[in-house]
């Protein structure tokens, strides 16, 4: 008896296990004969009625979860409920986002990753752009029932910078909000992309450093970058320590030219999941991260973006006076800019990590009118973000005052500011102090 029983279980395990492969597997279920077969001798050498019942109920009940399984991982983007800024009083968002993970700009000779790029110099890696993707799933996630399931182009626009990496940033992230469905599903096998346009004409100034002919400013700026940089060294006692420690590690001369240079290739490296070289150390990154926040840099940085703010205002005024129909504009852009905003903001100056991102939302509050917020992601994978507060505009920031703050700061058009002022090695001109006092 005991042995008949052992053997009606391992021929019920056996059934189970027919009934899995017949039905569980990463492709939809397809009809196998031999399977089919040795699964039908098996039930018949056991008690007919009992693993009959006891068989199909569990193909049947494991086919019904594979295939909820499978319809879930089609639609791995599906959000259930309203996302956490549907709130119906929200009508206008602006989010500045920076690029994904891109390879370095610079190279040195004893570098012990020096190949784990293959992309182009500045290119978005693969980890980049999977992790774009998944920033888009979690902006769905945050404003779903904000945002409608379908792409309508009266409802969101997207604008860029003009580099590859900022387009195949929106690309991505636009992939993640919007994979195709109903009729917008364009081929009839499974697809998670559908195509969205990116306009190339944002107000973002971020990458014009670098670029000789824009304005007055940036050509005296590009310049004399290396001697600004290092009167900078030269004023201070940690980065002249370490200039000469760095030269000899890195067997090749480190200086104002490439130290900045040198400290993004370590940030890049380090997104990537490699370690810092042996002979860097946190306090190291630390003291050439600071080259960054000295005035030198953040007032000639503030000043551009002052184009970008104020067409966020702009965004912001029209969606108050219904004029615009569109809830979302998404700028695809860099760290400085960012930063910068941040600061403008009265706030202390981050260097955000790839794929963080600045949020402009406004409201319309029943006491107050229309209010403005400002939400910040560090990193690409944050989604319960801070708030940033607006100084100079009151608690609720309303949006009059918010329009007067940009007014104060940026008085005049760019275009005609940045003609004013050239930028040199041992004076830079404060473009907002006085105007902020």
């Amino acid at each position: 008896m005991f042995l008949k029983t052992v053997g009606k279980c391992l021929l019920l395990t056996s059934i189970m296990h027919q009934g899995y492969s017949l039905f569980h597997r990463k492709s939809p279920p397809k009809f196998e004969i031999g399977a089919l077969f040795r699964l039908v001798m098996l039930i018949m050498a056991l008690d007919f009625k009992k693993v009959l019942i006891v068989g199909f109920s569990i193909i049947i009940v494991g086919s019904v979860l594979f295939i909820f399984a499978v319809r879930w991982d089609r639609q791995t983007n599906h959000v259930i409920g309203p996302g956490r800024f549907s709130d119906p009083t929200l009508k206008s968002v602006s989010v500045l986002c920076r690029h994904g993970n891109r390879a370095p700009m610079f190279k040195y000779n004893t570098d012990p990753y020096k190949n784990i790029f293959p992309e182009e110099h500045m290119g978005l890696t693969k980890k980049g752009k999977q992790n774009m993707y998944k920033k888009g799933q979690i902006l769905r996630r945050l404003y779903n029932g904000f945002l409608s399931d379908l792409y309508l182009d009266s409802e969101i626009l997207i604008k860029t910078t003009n580099t590859s990496r900022t387009f195949m940033t929106a690309a991505m992230v636009l992939a993640g909000i919007y994979p195709p469905k109903d009729y917008q599903k364009w081929s009839d096998s499974e697809t998670v992309w559908q195509p969205i346009p990116i306009h190339n004409d944002s107000p973002d100034r971020g990458m014009l450093f670098g670029s000789n002919g824009v304005c007055p400013s940036i050509d005296s700026f590009n310049k004399n970058h290396d001697q600004i940089v290092n009167n900078i060294i030269e004023s201070d006692e940690n980065l002249r320590t370490l200039m000469p420690y760095l030269s000899e590690k890195c067997e090749q001369p480190i200086t104002g030219k490439n130290v900045l240079k040198l400290y993004d290739l370590f940030v890049c490296q380090m997104a990537e999941g490699s370690p810092l070289p042996e002979f860097i150390k946190p306090h190291h990154i630390a003291t050439i991260k600071s080259i960054i926040s000295k005035k030198e840099f953040t007032e000639f940085f503030f000043e551009n973006t002052r184009p970008l703010l104020n067409e966020i205002g702009l965004n912001m005024e029209s969606r108050s006076n219904n004029n615009d129909t569109r809830k979302m504009y998404l700028y695809s852009g860099h760290d400085i800019s960012i930063s910068m905003a941040i600061s403008f903001l009265g706030n202390i100056i981050e260097i955000p990590g790839f794929g963080a991102s600045l949020h402009f939302h406004m409201y319309h509050d029943v006491t107050n009118g229309y209010i403005v917020k400002v939400l910040y992601f560090d990193q690409w994978d944050n989604e319960k973000g801070k708030e940033v507060i607006i100084p100079n505009c009151g608690n609720p920031c309303k949006f009059e005052d918010f329009k007067t703050l940009l007014a104060i700061n940026f008085s005049e058009k760019w275009e005609d500011e940045c003609q004013k002022f050239i930028i040199l090695p041992a004076q830079c001109y404060n473009f907002y102090t006085d105007s902020r006092k």
